[in-house]
């Protein structure tokens, strides 16, 4: 798909641009959303010249969640609707062969929170923050919002983050390692930038296996993490750029990745 209506894609060098752009509803999600979410993900997966996604918006905010106004489509329920049109969508993030970073402008509330916290990486304006209204409405986190939460925050702090509605500032979610980085709101898109560039130098099979090493020691023991970490490093150092590496290094100069 390349004609898309509500987000925009584009490759930069080695960076694909994911760009939520409803900012007239605060970058709700409907279902023109989440399918072309899908296809601009797939797009960059399969772009071997991408290394690094920057995930963002347009307009003040990431994103405001769900728009309700949109209802279920051709869903029957919402459970169907998570299940076939969110997951579908967060499991490919989750499960990318390259790091994604999220850029968040001012608030990511509800499944937009989500999704941010699904990336790699987030760097956020300082002014920006994290709503998580659900039982405002009567509901629960979805998307694995309460997954995330409860890994950052303990299950005290996001039972009652969950529970009151809460809204966690920038500084807030950067404290709890929600964030990584904050800077100021006129300079985000340009830093976020600058951070994917500075990341695609880096060996990208060395990045895309970290990614699925840290993804998968949350359900690992310490025996079977070791294990892992021992079959992975016969794959990285199996590769051209880990020769690459040692020989920069004995040439004293910056090492240049191809991927391979």
């Amino acid at each position: 798909m390349s004609d898309y209506q509500t987000i925009s894609y584009s490759v930069d060098g080695h960076v694909a641009n994911i760009l939520l752009n409803r900012p007239e509803s605060l970058n709700a999600f409907n279902v023109q959303m989440r399918k072309e979410l899908l296809s601009a993900f797939t797009e960059a997966g399969e772009n071997e010249a991408v290394r690094v996604v920057l995930f963002g918006s347009t307009g003040k905010a990431f994103s405001s969640g769900a728009d309700l106004m949109d209802g279920l489509g051709e869903q029957k329920t919402v459970e169907d609707q998570i299940m076939k049109e969110y997951f579908p969508v967060l499991d490919l993030m989750a499960n990318l062969n390259k790091p994604i970073i999220a850029a968040v402008p001012g608030v990511m509330a509800g499944i937009g929170a989500a999704f941010a916290m699904n990336s790699d990486l987030i760097m956020m304006a300082d002014t920006g923050s994290m709503l998580l209204a659900f039982t405002n409405i009567a509901l629960v986190p979805d998307g694995g919002a309460s997954w995330q939460l409860l890994r950052h925050l303990g299950y005290q702090r996001a039972f009652q983050l969950i529970a009151e509605g809460g809204r966690m500032s920038a500084h807030e979610c950067l404290e709890a390692g929600i964030a990584n980085k904050l800077v100021p709101a006129d300079e985000l898109m340009s830093e976020a930038r600058k951070w994917a560039e500075e990341l695609a130098q880096r060996a990208p099979v060395a990045l895309r296996e970290v990614k699925q090493l840290l993804r998968k020691a949350t359900t690992l023991s310490y025996a079977e993490t070791v294990a892992l970490e021992a079959k992975t490093q016969n794959v990285c150092l199996a590769t051209q750029d880990a020769a690459e590496a040692v020989k920069a290094f004995v040439e004293k100069r910056p090492a240049v990745f191809r991927g391979c």
